[in-house]
């Protein structure tokens, strides 16, 4: 049996899911406000806590314009190409990979060390 995936857009309240960075933010602002653990009353400690951890998640979801992108596309919001489904995609937007940060640094990485070493054999005439 599969866990339905929670829609993070309404972990925050949000309305719909087009809406910008400024929406999201102040949704998690005022959210956050009110299930903070420390503000809470000790009786719903534990529930303020798992509610708020999973505005964290949404909020940091959300507001990173790649892991949204992703996450629209895991809810079907957003075709493979990153376009609104039954929408218009801009021609002028960016496409952003999907690939995350960390791969691309270690690629980089790989390379410099595949450089230095191939430079390093060259200097000492081994190639």
């Amino acid at each position: 049996m599969q866990k339905e995936k929670t829609n993070l857009y309404e972990v925050l309240s949000l309305g719909s899911e087009n809406v910008g960075f400024d929406e999201i933010k102040k949704a998690y602002r005022n959210m956050a406000l009110q299930y903070h653990p420390d503000v809470c009353p000790p009786s719903a400690k534990e529930e303020s806590t798992r509610r708020f951890i999973a505005l964290q998640t949404a909020y940091e979801t959300l507001s990173d314009p790649v892991s949204r992108k992703r996450y629209d596309y895991e809810l079907g919001l957003v075709d493979s190409v990153g376009c609104a489904v039954g929408g218009l995609c801009g021609h002028g937007e960016e496409r952003r990979s999907s690939f995350p940060r960390e791969v691309w640094e270690n690629q980089l990485c790989g390379l410099r060390k595949r450089s230095r070493d191939r430079m390093e054999r060259k200097k000492n005439g081994y190639m």
